[in-house]
This record gives structure tokens, sequence and C-alpha cells, in this order.
């Protein structure tokens, strides 16, 4: 499965549809040009955020310091920055 970044001037894009509330956490598939995660933790004080960044930071082995949602923190619509340097 290969995840449908972007590559911009100073890093990646990601779009992303999380699902919260969910038993496992992970990948549920690939829809077009969107990663649909699914996340245990539910949108209360920023913790399905954070699982966010957690998770695509083990999936892109990268340091989560590299991975910044950069639009629709408050949404399921996610647009997500992965710094190159």
């Amino acid at each position: 499965m290969e995840i449908p970044l972007s590559k911009g001037k100073d890093g990646y894009t990601l779009k992303v549809i999380v699902k919260t509330g969910a038993r496992t956490a992970g990948i549920e598939g690939i829809e077009g040009d969107v990663l649909k995660l699914k996340l245990k933790s539910q949108p209360h004080d920023g913790l399905a955020n954070k699982e966010l960044v957690e998770i695509l930071s083990e999936i892109l082995n990268v340091p989560k310091s590299k991975v910044e949602i950069i639009k629709g923190k408050t949404s399921r619509h996610k647009v997500i920055k992965i710094k190159e340097n």
C-alpha cells in the first residue's frame, strides 16, 4: 500500500480522513488521494489529533516533530504536512 503523499516546496502534504473511537487504531484504507485512518481516541481536548500525529509518525517513520496538522484540526478531514528538514 502506497501512502498518497504530495510533494511541496518544503516537505510533503497528505490528506487524511479520521474515524475516532475505534477499537483499534491504524490504516483503514486509501480512497483516491486520501488516507483513511482509525483512531482509538475521542476528539476531546486534542487527544485524537495527538494520536493522529503519533500514528503518522510511526507509519511514515519520521519524528513526531516533523508531522503537523495544517488544516482541519476540528474536522474529520485533515491536511497534514510532513516537513523535510
